[in-house]
């Protein structure tokens, strides 16, 4: 009976949190009318800016100047009713030749915001300032300090009381259950949790706040704004659900204490921990993929496996006195080797489920290097690897039986552990790497085993530099060459195919700029290449074009 209603609790609560509508994070554009740098011959009656994402309705503008820093837009800016992934504004009226910019930020419906800046010029007038000359931003929200710290203590707090009550169901002796002293300490870290969970989460309001506004706490602190931020953003919805879960939180964690860990209400307890825990997703980089389901529960997995192994060693920790006694040292020992089964089997699914991650997230090898998101992600990935180097040692010990040292690498397992959180929070709120994939080059071999290496720099939208360089099955450069074209053809939407002739900078070698990536996502480039033999050469390159 006590499982069915446990089952049942479960269903229903994992229910609230499958309510809010998916989302995606870190929005970066798409395309744009006018495009970066665009050259029109008559003002454009109005702007828009295409997302890959919806764009939330709060904490967005879209502004437009020209050289002398005056407003030339009609100052309605707004979502396109029709397709909530587009901003747009009408512009005054007979703009004379001049040069342009559109101010734009947007904040993606889970709570990303973006900002930046597009060049554009009417006509070839007398403008004093070339389109050109103005840089193309275009940046997402870089974590602070306070963001860091909150979220940190939030997945610390989570990940400790959730890990604690699976290490009382599955790992601790029933021995060791029934040890006053091992339940004081259950009950303390269980208190110093919630405490902890409780605090994080009621800050993440006015922090999301801070950060979807761009206002200063003290500025986000009026009914209005949080008031807005309740109403109008996936976040606020979320965080009411999980002010709700604190709530019964409490109360079933009360029960639990006073019951003296009675199954039911440490089941109950379990399940709104993960609950908690699953509510982070929402929010996370998952929720853009194009199979929301699929990334959202990979992503939970991953965060609910990484908490359960960081929480598992906090608990061990605490217990490290039940080591030095002997009629305790046993059992503590036991608890180890039980738990490195489990340390298995989590390794595992933090395995899989990262490679997940990191093909979702990472156009290529080079942006692990390049890339903020690809440092951090490297960085996390080498403190696991530490993580796993201690679990082995504390492992081998506890089937030894053999204490000695192993306070020092348990401690070392925690403060890998510690930091690896830091670094989720980090991962979660950078812009992933396929906004920026960084310059392409790839090279192809093709009939006689002449060889192709195309290159596009910087691979962003608007103006790139395209270097072909042709080469023989002897690698010497190809010559008697009488035209090298490129075509281009995006395989995001029908825009067209456009064409693009190279000009000869030496034998082999073919260069050319243009803006031709007008659109972020993925491209066929299209390689054809004469000889003066009137023999074609042709290949095809997937580009995966960034925004910034």
């Amino acid at each position: 009976m006590i499982k069915s209603g446990v089952l049942l609790i479960a269903v229903l609560y994992l229910f609230l949190f499958l309510c809010p509508s998916f989302t995606s994070a870190h929005a970066y554009i798409l395309k744009s009318t006018p495009y970066e740098n665009e050259i029109v011959n008559q003002a454009p009656q109005k702007v828009t800016i295409e997302f890959d994402e919806t764009i939330q309705a709060s904490f967005n503008s879209l502004e437009v100047f020209d050289s002398a820093g005056n407003r030339v837009d009609q100052k309605n800016g707004r979502i396109n009713p029709k397709n909530p992934s587009i901003i747009e504004t009408g512009l005054a009226e007979n703009l004379p030749n001049d040069t342009y910019s559109i101010k734009w930020r947007v904040v993606s419906s889970d709570g990303h915001p973006v900002e930046g800046v597009i060049p554009f010029q009417v006509g070839n007038g007398d403008s004093t300032q070339d389109s050109t000359s103005i840089h193309n931003e275009s940046k997402g929200y870089m974590p602070q300090l306070d963001l860091i710290m909150i979220r940190w203590l939030q997945y610390l707090s989570n990940a400790c009381f959730v890990a604690m009550l699976l290490f009382y169901l599955f790992v601790l002796p029933k021995e060791l259950r029934e040890n006053a002293r091992v339940s004081s300490t259950f009950s303390k870290l269980l208190k110093l949790s919630l405490i902890t969970l409780s605090i994080s989460i009621l800050l993440s309001l006015p922090l999301q706040a801070t950060i979807e506004s761009g206002l200063s706490w003290s500025e986000v602190l009026r009914v209005k704004v949080l008031g807005d931020m309740l109403v109008t953003t996936l976040f606020g919805k979320t965080w009411i659900i999980q002010i709700t879960s604190l709530f019964f939180l409490f109360i079933s964690t009360y029960l639990l204490i006073i019951k003296r860990f009675h199954s039911l209400w440490v089941w109950i307890s379990f399940i709104l921990g993960i609950g908690l825990l699953l509510s982070r997703s929402f929010t996370s980089h998952a929720a853009s993929s194009i199979n929301v389901f699929l990334a959202i529960s990979v992503d939970f997995i991953h965060l609910l496996s990484a908490s359960i192994w960081i929480g598992c060693i906090m608990v061990l920790v605490a217990l490290i006195p039940l080591s030095r006694k002997i009629d305790t040292k046993g059992l503590y020992l036991n608890s180890i080797r039980k738990f490195s089964k489990w340390g298995i089997l989590l390794v595992i699914v933090l395995s899989f489920t990262g490679i997940y991650g990191s093909l979702s997230y990472i156009p290529n090898l080079r942006t692990l290097l390049t890339t903020n998101y690809g440092r951090v992600l490297s960085a996390k990935i080498v403190l696991l690897v530490i993580m796993i180097i201690f679990a082995t040692f504390n492992f081998v010990k506890g089937k030894r039986n053999k204490e000695k040292g192993l306070p020092a690498t348990l401690w070392g397992e925690l403060m890998a552990g510690a930091v690896v959180l830091v670094l989720s929070v980090l991962l979660t709120n950078l812009p992933t790497a396929m906004s920026s994939p960084g310059s392409f080059k790839e090279s192809k071999t093709v009939k006689q085993e002449s060889k192709i290496t195309f290159e596009a720099s910087p691979n962003v939208i608007g103006e790139n530099t395209f270097v072909l360089s042709l080469k023989d099955k002897h690698g010497q450069p190809i010559k008697d060459v009488e035209q090298a074209t490129l075509t281009f053809n995006s395989l995001e939407m029908d825009m067209g195919e456009a064409t693009k002739t190279l000009v000869k900078v030496k034998e082999g070698t073919y260069q050319g700029k243009g803006m031709n990536f007008n659109m972020a996502g993925r491209w066929n480039v299209h390689v054809h290449v004469l000889t003066k033999d009137l023999e074609s050469i042709d290949t095809d390159f997937k580009v995966f074009v960034g925004s910034q």
